[in-house]
């Protein structure tokens, strides 16, 4: 596919419901219907497109949230690269000498944890780092922001650990502990790692 079909493309999937007339010619152009697209049964916004040639052209960003991988374009080279480092979030509550594992609430608590993150095979730049808690209602309830010095960094590892996160544990469900890398100072935060907390009565 040329550069014309892969931007119009991701045009099409772009657009929800198919209404721009850029959208639509990029339907004609990859002589393509839209069709629904799930990943572990939660349906990802824009769908996918379905070629009459049997090729199913998928929304790149959705599928990198899915895959929690990173996405760098390259206009000049014409392509576009995904990495995807590992990285292992650890939650532990109490001091360095004194460390317990945290992954399981009582609702109504309030509890004091860290988030550690331990990250190796990243294979592109990486400006800053942010980790978020998102309560079972999707409300954002905690947010930190670390821009990587010079030297945080080597041969694609490195390990970062949060500031403590005092939390009252108010609903029943998942608490969800995310974590995201920037590549550039002017790109977005995208999703790399993810880990529950379950909060429950009496656990």
């Amino acid at each position: 596919m040329n550069i014309r079909k892969l931007l119009l493309c991701a045009l099409a999937l772009s657009v929800i419901g198919g209404a721009s007339a850029g959208a639509n010619e990029a339907y004609q152009s990859l002589k393509a219907k839209k069709v629904r697209m799930t990943v572990n049964g939660q349906e990802l916004s824009g769908g996918a497109l379905l070629s009459i040639d049997g090729k199913t052209y998928v929304p790149l960003r959705s599928v990198s949230d899915t895959l929690q991988a990173l996405i760098k374009s390259d206009s000049a080279s014409e392509s576009i690269h995904i990495y995807k480092p590992n990285v292992h979030l650890l939650l532990f509550t109490g001091d360095k000498n004194g460390m317990l594992a945290f992954g399981k609430v009582n609702k109504r608590g309030v509890y004091e944890f860290n988030v550690q993150a331990q990250v190796d095979n990243l294979q592109t730049k990486a400006h800053s780092i942010k980790t978020t808690v998102v309560d079972p209602d999707g409300q954002t309830v905690e947010t930190q922001v670390y821009k990587l010095l010079d030297g945080d960094v080597r041969d694609g590892v490195f390990w970062y650990t949060t500031s403590p996160i005092r939390l009252d544990f108010k609903l029943s469900g998942q608490y969800k502990v995310k974590f995201y890398i920037k590549q550039a100072e002017d790109s977005e935060f995208e999703l790399v790692s993810e880990k529950a907390i379950i909060s429950a009565l009496n656990n």
